[in-house]
């Protein structure tokens, strides 16, 4: 009886030590840095006075979108993570504004900011949990016999609305559209 005990408490153990360190976020190490912009080619090149740097940055039509243009000779401050020879640029400002490119662990801002999560409307969802079933993500679970998606863990995949192509065709009473 006590070795069954023991052996459960250290399974247990085991099980939330696994369960903690799999959750666990890694920060990215970002620097401050600062120079004129260098542009050769379709490149962004930082040049600090003692260093040249190449950057990684968003696509030009994110950074348009956010009214950031970059032109060459004008001076810059970043903040960014160094690897391999290139500075990942996590907030870029100019004279004029500033934008964040990617998030505290390095997510590519530019790309979560396409996904549209899906939505369901709830006077007309039946509770036929099918989507639940269908979601590959478990990102919608009932509440109060509706259907409601979790935004931070939907992939925007469609599933739950349009199907998957094999048997399940998606809501049966077109409760689930996506976000405009």
């Amino acid at each position: 009886m006590k070795k069954i005990l023991i052996l459960t408490l250290s399974l247990f153990l085991l099980f939330f030590m696994i369960h903690l360190f799999s959750e666990a976020e890694k920060t990215v190490e970002v620097t401050k840095y600062n120079g004129k912009l260098k542009q050769i080619g379709d490149n962004w090149f930082l040049n600090t006075g003692e260093d040249f740097f190449e950057l990684s940055l968003a696509p030009s039509s994110f950074l348009a979108e956010n009214k950031i243009e970059l032109v060459s000779k004008s001076k810059v401050y970043l903040n960014g993570n160094f690897k391999e020879d290139v500075i990942d640029v996590f907030t870029i400002f100019t004279e004029k504004d500033s934008v964040n490119l990617r998030d505290e662990f390095g997510n590519k801002l530019w790309e979560m900011s396409k996904i549209k999560p899906y939505l369901v409307n709830a006077k007309r969802c039946i509770g036929c949990r099918l989507c639940t079933f269908n979601c590959p993500t478990n990102a919608i679970e009932m509440v109060n016999g509706v259907a409601v998606i979790d935004a931070d863990n939907c992939i925007a995949c469609g599933i739950c609305a349009d199907g998957n192509g094999k048997k399940y065709r998606g809501c049966p009473v077109g409760a689930i559209s996506q976000i405009e």
